[in-house]
């Protein structure tokens, strides 16, 4: 798309509820004053959430669009000769600190816990520093980040085990008359189960993914959803971590196993290690990050703490978020810009042209589709078409991550 005044709208149909509903979101969660609104304004690259040395400064979540760096749109555009490029965007939402007790209501807790079922992916920061000077509800000093980071989870735990118990009756009901409750019921069973167990909801549904991710009842389950745990050191320990991080991440990577295996045993074959949405632990520095934000000599600063621009946490946590969050960008370029356009993974083309203009859907005719490899390789939209690389496919083509695309719509092309 290259074609002024038409604005994005809505591009998921109903079989995409999960991803359409909860708006891309990720939501920021942990203890109070451990970095989460310092890492939300770097994010956004200024100082928009409040970030006080007291607990609970935030209330309400703050939320804002946050463009994901492409390296294929910058290169598309000096081959092409658009004017400017515009990055697909996720939402982070930054959310209310929780402490032990939330889930009976403690601190924000029922906000906290309201707000959080709202997004679908979880980035759980934890404090990995020790500073007796920025306020902590336990030990502004003798820093314990397991204990914290086992704390926020058992409260989310017990939160949606107190949902799960009041839903499955119903759901038993309902299974009863209505098939398609029936089907997932025994995910429904091993979720409780789980939960009862105190395992998190997602170890239950290793496999699932694909049957459940529209579902109403899961989506509403926040240890269901998928996690990055963000390991939040000083920036002097931004390059390398620190003995906190390095025992946070050991933690998280040995819980995994032990759950991925306990799931590898029940599901059929039972030889192969599933891969649980907790994937790992991301060192990252929000003082740093947001000091950043706000520079011109990003590469001097960095370099001062032994890192390069690659070597930054928030890019590579705002691509997870793109993976996590289950999408896929494909590629526009022209005159006037190179965009990113975010769909869910498995799109159909016509459903991918809504992502333009809703209008696209009922009158798409044609995408014409490039590889963004070739336009590099060999100069342009132009030369790939002499040289025969461009393919026309239909309204129920599968787009491809880093596809560039043209699509054919009655009246005229985007």
């Amino acid at each position: 798309y290259s074609g002024p005044g038409v604005a994005a709208t809505p591009w998921g149909l109903a079989s995409r509820q999960q991803v359409r509903c909860l708006n891309r979101a990720c939501g920021l969660v942990g203890y109070p004053n451990v970095g989460k609104s310092t890492l939300f304004n770097a994010f956004v690259g200024s100082t928009v959430a409040a970030a006080e040395n007291f607990p609970f400064c935030t209330i309400e979540p703050n939320v804002v669009k946050v463009g994901v760096p492409d390296a294929r749109l910058a290169a598309l555009a000096e081959t092409c000769g658009a004017q400017k490029v515009v990055p697909g965007h996720v939402e982070i939402r930054d959310i209310a600190g929780i402490i032990k007790g939330a889930s009976t209501g403690a601190g924000m807790g029922n906000a906290f816990l309201s707000q959080i079922r709202g997004v679908q992916v979880v980035f759980h920061v934890v404090r990995c520093f020790s500073d007796p000077s920025i306020v902590h509800v336990e030990d502004p000093v003798n820093i314990d980040p397991v204990k914290e980071y086992e704390s926020i989870l058992e409260e989310l735990i017990i939160a949606d085990l107190e949902v799960a118990s009041r839903r499955l009756p119903m759901l038993r009901k309902k299974a009863t008359t209505t098939r398609e409750v029936e089907k997932l019921l025994p995910s429904y069973e091993a979720v409780l189960r789980a939960l009862e167990e105190g395992h998190p909801a997602r170890s239950a549904l290793v496999g699932t993914a694909g049957a459940t991710s529209g579902d109403d009842f899961l989506s509403q389950l926040i240890t269901a959803k998928p996690v990055v745990v963000l390991a939040n050191v000083s920036p002097e320990d931004a390059a390398k971590g620190n003995a906190f991080a390095e025992r946070l991440s050991s933690h998280i990577a040995a819980s995994e196993a032990a759950l991925a295996e306990a799931a590898a045993r029940k599901a059929s074959g039972g030889d192969a290690a599933p891969d649980l949405a907790c994937r790992r632990c991301v060192v990252v520095s929000a003082p740093l990050e947001a000091e950043v934000a706000q520079l011109d000599f990003r590469k001097e600063y960095l370099e001062s703490y032994g890192l390069g621009e690659t070597q930054r946490a928030l890019p590579r946590i705002l691509a997870e978020s793109q993976q996590l969050l289950g999408l896929v960008s494909y590629l526009t370029v022209g005159v006037e810009e190179a965009r990113a356009w975010f769909v869910p993974k498995g799109a159909r083309a016509a459903e991918a042209a809504g992502a333009i203009h809703s209008d696209f859907v009922k009158n798409f005719e044609q995408a014409e589709i490039w590889s963004h490899a070739d336009i590099l390789r060999l100069g342009g939209k132009g030369a790939c078409r002499k040289a025969g690389l461009v393919r026309q496919k239909g309204k129920d083509y599968e787009v491809q991550d880093g596809d560039v695309i043209e699509f054919r719509i009655r009246g005229g092309r985007s």
